[in-house]
């Protein structure tokens, strides 16, 4: 892989995390100014991958309203303020990248995916798209999960739903 089909995949990570600005990302596409085929090339190239760095991340592409919940380093999204706020805190750690395009889509959480518990049990689950994922107490945090929002239920409940990998 070349210097410049690295360019989509290292702006996106790096403005997910933090490390640089919007406008420092698209400043360094400008010093290396590239066809608008080659681009176009590029970004088709990038489509697909997985980026399980961003485990755990919020993510929202500028220009748009979509935000997105990166799981197994595919983007997820999360169709609704409702499904949004049944499982996280706050807005505050959502991360404006510049495309989200370069992540290989996950498919939508499922509309009111919530968070569970059984009554006889603290282990807390993501429930979504018809499995239970258990969330570790430090992805909890790392996440950003609300555990005021947590479901209790029967533990006939989540003992019928198949089992997907846990959150770490």
């Amino acid at each position: 892989m070349n210097k410049q089909s690295l360019m989509p995949r290292v702006a996106v990570v790096l403005a997910a995390l933090g490390a640089i600005t919007a406008g420092t990302v698209l400043s360094a596409h400008a010093v290396t100014p590239q066809p608008q085929a080659h681009a176009v090339s590029t970004v088709a190239q990038a489509q697909g991958e997985l980026f399980p760095e961003l485990n755990g991340l919020r993510i929202k592409a500028v220009n748009t309203g979509d935000v997105y919940l990166v799981l197994d380093g595919k983007r997820h999204l999360i169709s609704s303020t409702v499904t949004y706020n049944a499982l996280f805190r706050t807005t505050d750690g959502v991360r404006l990248v510049l495309t989200t395009a370069n992540i290989t889509d996950g498919g939508p959480l499922t509309a009111y995916a919530y968070l569970a518990r059984s009554i006889d049990d603290t282990t807390v689950y993501l429930v979504s798209n018809g499995s239970k994922r258990e969330i570790t107490p430090a992805a909890l945090d790392k996440f950003g999960f609300n555990t005021a929002a947590v479901r209790t239920t029967y533990p006939s409940v989540l003992a019928a739903l198949p089992t997907a990998a846990p959150l770490t």
